[in-house]
């Protein structure tokens, strides 16, 4: 599971210190790996001595045979209280690990967020109050649409790729940590709370609710809306392409005007620079309408989500540190 977490790295979801934490947390859940199936050698072992002697003893066998089982016996139960003890030793620096460096740098994570939504937001308001308004050169509009079509959907491929990313790692992310927790609880009535005597930490809440979070949110209209800009931009291209062809026959490298194509049963007029330059314009600002709109409801959903987590943590803290003063 931690594996899972770690091979997130190359995303840059989170910092250094971060990535330096879940790599520790790895490398010592390894270990712990590796003192569990030793255990499991030794008690193994211990059971098949203790049947062992159980038949010496129904046998009646030599009682220095049944003295020498004995003595591996014990050298197996010593054996045994050693590797319980690793184990233990293991697990509780595991959970200080969960506890005083990955638990801070999870709020220090969703803090950072939800700063960046309200941010974000701010933006998008501004960029949706001040479309542009301005004439496009006739000669630069297929090439500037062709561009944003281009960056469009990379964009969109981006931020599809960073909203999974964050939705794959806090699955991984609280599929530890409720494998941490002996009882197994129901993670939909495991609110933000104290430490409780069952030794709930409320990291576990805080990545319960930021999952429920994320699996809640929907992302598809941004989708929606960066596909309906890019594919503006697209059809924008290929009109302008159908518009030189129409003013360029073959054979001629000089455009030849207001000229009118006529085909079998119709007949389309080609559009002047200036006329293609005010379809631009209103392709670009109807795109630029959607996708912004999209992404203002985006903002504004993951923003009250993320400050909703950061409220609910502080009452936690609050709470926390006056049942501590009380103490």
């Amino acid at each position: 599971m931690i594996a899972s977490l770690i091979s997130q790295r190359n995303l840059a979801l989170f910092s250094g210190s971060h990535q330096a934490t879940l790599d520790r947390l790895y490398a010592w859940e390894k270990k712990l790996y590796q003192e569990v199936k030793s255990g499991e050698r030794v008690r193994i072992a211990y059971e098949k001595k203790c049947m062992q002697l159980r038949n010496q003893d129904m046998k009646g066998v030599d009682p220095s045979a049944v003295d020498k089982t004995r003595a591996a016996i014990r050298d197996l139960h010593t054996q045994i209280k050693v590797s319980i003890h690793s184990v233990e030793a293991v697990s509780g620096r595991i959970e200080t690990l969960r506890d005083e460096e990955l638990h801070p740098q999870l709020l220090e994570l969703v803090q950072g967020l939800a700063r960046m939504w309200k941010l974000g937001l701010l933006q998008n308001w501004m960029a949706r109050d001040n479309l542009p308004c301005t004439v496009i050169e006739p000669h630069r509009l297929a090439r500037s649409a062709v561009n944003l079509e281009t960056e469009l959907r990379n964009w969109r491929a981006c931020f599809e790729s960073w909203i999974t990313s964050q939705r794959s790692y806090v699955h991984a992310l609280t599929g530890w940590l409720l494998r941490c927790v002996r009882s197994g609880p129901d993670t939909s009535k495991l609110p933000f709370s104290p430490r409780r005597s069952s030794g709930t930490h409320p990291i576990f809440g805080l990545c319960v609710q930021w999952l429920r979070f994320l699996d809640a949110i929907h992302e598809a209209p941004v989708y929606d809306g960066l596909d309906f800009f890019a594919a503006g931009m697209g059809s924008l291209y290929a009109q302008q392409l159908r518009q030189d062809s129409r003013r360029a026959p073959v054979g001629s490298k000089e455009p030849r005007g207001n000229m009118e194509m006529v085909e079998v049963g119709q007949v389309e007029e080609v559009m002047t620079p200036e006329k293609m330059a005010e379809v631009g314009i209103k392709v670009l600002c109807a795109g630029m309408s959607v996708a912004m709109s999209s992404l203002t409801e985006f903002a504004i959903c993951s923003a009250d989500g993320y400050n909703e987590l950061v409220k609910q943590w502080e009452n936690v803290k609050w709470q926390h540190n006056s049942t501590g003063a009380a103490m």
